[in-house]
């Protein structure tokens, strides 16, 4: 299991004698080119019988210089070092806050965070890396300012799958054309979005299709609008519920905000306030605006019996696998 440090609290002391492997990135969504460089940086750390070793942070470093969310994300902060754990990584040092770290030179940044700070043996970055006071630092630069150090800088090419390059730029305009298996394939997984369960204006229930709502399109990134298949953990529970999820504004309500919506096949509880992870697996159809309240309930039938029928088939082909 990863140890996970706050960078201001690790003093220099800390690394000196452990002879840290560095990989350096913010990670969003940890894709597959971001497991590869993390692998990579794992299986040079045991051949120099160092530590391997993550430097991340908690928020996009554009959303901490401009002080807002001008980036949603991916996945949650907590998420992502769950996954980079998984991955067998031995320390996981995350900035904080990192206003005043954004603000170091390139050179400072090499000089006192990896060197003073971390005691970096080797690092690994991606080929699209740069760093420092408005991104001023480039490849070229750390390898040539780590040349007197003798502290080898790995760059990792960019990973294709099905001539595809990886990365979280073409995952983000997969979430926005809604194409849910072209994100799988990009991220190693199926897409997923977790949040607390709110209560909005139980229109839902009283059509007949209760739903379990969570308001976060403000903070992560989020498939185009329209209703999709799907499964929900409610509570971090391992039993993965079957649900149809509806991304979007009710427009046949005029709803006006926009809600990620889901309706859990045989499920009847009370899960206000306790926190649910949807795993998307299918795009159904658009979102769309009806004429009348009687016409959108024969299209969420139309969508359940979809969903039944789909849920079964996807149940014996797992048996089968």
């Amino acid at each position: 299991m990863s140890e996970l440090l706050e960078f201001g609290k690790v003093n220099e002391e800390y690394f000196r004698f452990l002879k840290p492997v560095v990989v350096i990135g913010f990670f969003d969504g940890v894709h597959l080119g971001h497991k590869k460089i993390i692998e990579a940086c794992v299986s040079r750390a045991e051949r120099l019988k160092g530590v391997s070793t993550v430097l991340t942070f908690d928020n996009p470093p554009i959303n901490t210089i401009k002080n807002r969310m001008y980036k949603r994300l991916i996945i949650s902060y907590e998420e992502k070092i769950k996954i980079i754990n998984d991955l067998n990584i031995d320390y996981i040092v995350t900035v904080r806050n990192g206003s005043d770290f954004l603000k170091l030179s390139p050179e400072s940044f090499c000089s006192d965070v990896l060197v003073k700070k971390l005691h970096v043996k080797e690092i690994f970055v991606g080929d699209d890396f740069r760093f420092g006071f408005k991104a001023e630092g480039n490849i070229k630069f750390l390898k040539d300012f780590f040349k007197p150090y003798r502290v080898k800088v790995n760059v990792m090419p960019l990973v294709k799958v099905k001539n595809e390059i990886v990365s979280s730029t073409n995952i983000r305009k997969y979430y926005s054309e809604g194409k849910i298996k072209k994100i799988a394939t990009l991220l190693g997984r199926n897409p997923q979005i977790e949040g607390v369960v709110v209560k909005s204006s139980g229109r839902g229930r009283k059509l007949g299709f209760p739903t379990a709502n969570i308001d976060v399109c403000g903070i992560f990134v989020t498939p185009r609008d329209g209703v999709y298949l799907g499964r929900v953990m409610v509570d971090y529970k391992h039993e993965l519920i079957p649900s149809i999820i509806n991304i979007g504004s009710n427009p046949t309500f005029k709803g006006g905000k926009r809600w990620i919506e889901t309706y859990l096949l045989n499920f009847d509880e009370n899960i206000y306030g306790k926190k649910i992870k949807i795993t998307f697996l299918e795009r159904l159809r658009n979102e769309i605006s009806f004429k009348s309240k009687d016409k959108l309930i024969s299209q969420m039938v139309a969508d359940l019996n979809y969903a039944n029928k789909y849920f079964r088939i996807k149940v014996n082909n797992d048996k089968n696998d």
